[in-house]
């Protein structure tokens, strides 16, 4: 519960950059060190851990997984300026009935957005959800391009049940 309360604070963190600093767009605009000047205006209020590579997370998070937003409260969401980006979650963002944000832990998602495929992001996604896989064992997977190797192979099922044998 705790994490999933992470995954929501984080992506709501980073709709508020898209959608209020960045004016909806995809990009701040050119030089203008966005991240880098809301970092230091929190460090000022005193907020800690909201570096810019943090707030770039964040950013990330909100921009790579918009589907996040069903999961937030809607009494919280509807109390914040940010009740224009409350929706519903797919259908298939949803796994054995769980959430993504149910399923995954905040340090699950920091890894998988740093996957820049969307294929190859979704593949591990799935893969570390069915088998269960820690943060590490994640790590170790796209590390040793699971991906890639599974592509490759033959059997792919064979293959995929070998990496989950071994994580074990």
């Amino acid at each position: 519960l705790v994490n999933q309360a992470l995954v929501i604070r984080n992506w709501l963190i980073g709709a508020y950059i898209v959608e209020y600093e960045q004016g909806g767009a995809d990009r701040a605009k050119y030089g203008a060190k966005l991240l880098e000047r809301l970092a230091e205006d929190l460090t000022k209020r005193s907020v800690k851990g909201r570096a810019a590579r943090t707030l770039r997370d964040c950013r990330l998070l909100f921009q790579i997984y918009p589907q996040i937003r069903g999961p937030a409260d809607p009494e919280l969401i509807a109390r914040s300026e940010l009740s224009a980006i409350r929706g519903t979650l797919s259908p298939e963002f949803t796994t054995d009935g769980r959430t993504l944000v149910e399923a995954l832990s905040y340090s699950h998602l920091a890894e998988l957005i740093e996957v820049d495929d969307p294929l190859k992001r979704a593949f591990y996604e799935v893969q570390s959800i069915q088998g269960c896989w820690s943060v590490r064992e994640l790590k170790r997977q796209i590390g040793s391009l699971l991906y890639e190797r599974t592509a490759l192979s033959r059997d792919k099922r064979t293959a995929i049940a070998r990496a989950n044998a071994n994580s074990e």
